[in-house]
């Protein structure tokens, strides 16, 4: 009887034990997709052509990246050439080592291109402020015609009171370089210029101011109307303007202009 308990009491323990033990089966998890075999296949140089890549000796495949002419450039990194311009290199042209790209000695030769001596030369027109050349007496420069025996101070503006003291000048028009405007009455005044509708072709006038002299030489006298001021746009070369009322033709007005020619 006493050995019975004892075994009873043993068979108790175990049961309970074993109770308390999680089966190991219950732990194990399997996962499956549905990716193909070959999402991610192999790169392995044995895998892909059958052998072992031999180095520094000969195999199935060998990858090699063809090369590069001077010149041309490869865009990509898997051996697949693009050519391509390289700043400052010239297909087809002669360079300095004889190949057919490359940089040459600087000095390139432009081909006549029929007709190109036919497209105009764009020049900018010239001026000078009056700023610093007003004279002790406050005027700004001295205008001669010899022809007309005209020798008269210039005034800046074109107003009356500057034409009361010889010649007025158009301050919109520049004082030395460039087309040099001025005005002055034609009669009834003490300074007149009414007489420069009789000057000729080639007479020549002469500009005085704290630049220095220079002489020009008549290239047109003729009769404009009072509202066109075409004949005082700034120039590129240097010339004289001058404009006054044409006697009894309040409408119109004399302009005579004169090119530099020293």
């Amino acid at each position: 009887m006493k050995y019975t308990k004892r075994f009873l009491s043993a068979a108790l323990m175990v049961t309970a034990v074993l109770s308390l033990t999680v089966s190991a089966h219950a732990a194990d998890y399997s996962f499956t997709t549905d990716a193909p075999a070959d999402y991610y296949p192999s790169s392995a140089y044995e895998d892909v052509y059958g052998s072992q890549y031999n180095y520094g000796g000969p195999n199935v495949v060998d990858y090699q990246i063809p090369e590069l002419e001077f010149g041309v450039l490869s865009t990509t990194q898997t051996g697949i050439m693009e050519r391509a311009r390289l700043p400052g290199l010239q297909d087809e042209v002669a360079t300095v080592t004889g190949g057919g790209y490359g940089i040459g000695s600087g000095v390139t030769e432009i081909a006549d291109i029929p007709g190109l001596d036919d497209f105009p030369v764009i020049t900018q027109p010239a001026y000078t402020s009056t700023e610093g050349m007003e004279r002790l007496d406050g005027s700004i420069g001295t205008l001669k015609i010899p022809a007309l025996g005209i020798n008269m101070k210039v005034w800046e503006g074109e107003t009356s009171a500057s034409m009361r003291k010889g010649l007025g000048h158009y301050s919109s028009t520049s004082a030395w370089d460039g087309n040099v405007a001025l005005c002055g009455h034609n009669r009834g005044a003490r300074y007149v210029i009414g007489n420069i509708k009789d000057l000729e072709i080639g007479d020549t006038i002469t500009y005085t101011t704290v630049y220095g002299t220079r002489t020009y030489a008549v290239s047109m006298v003729k009769t404009i109307s009072s509202t066109d001021w075409s004949y005082l746009q700034s120039t590129a070369d240097n010339r004289i303007t001058l404009t006054t009322c044409l006697a009894n033709h309040p409408e119109k007005r004399v302009c005579v202009q004169a090119v530099e020619v020293s």
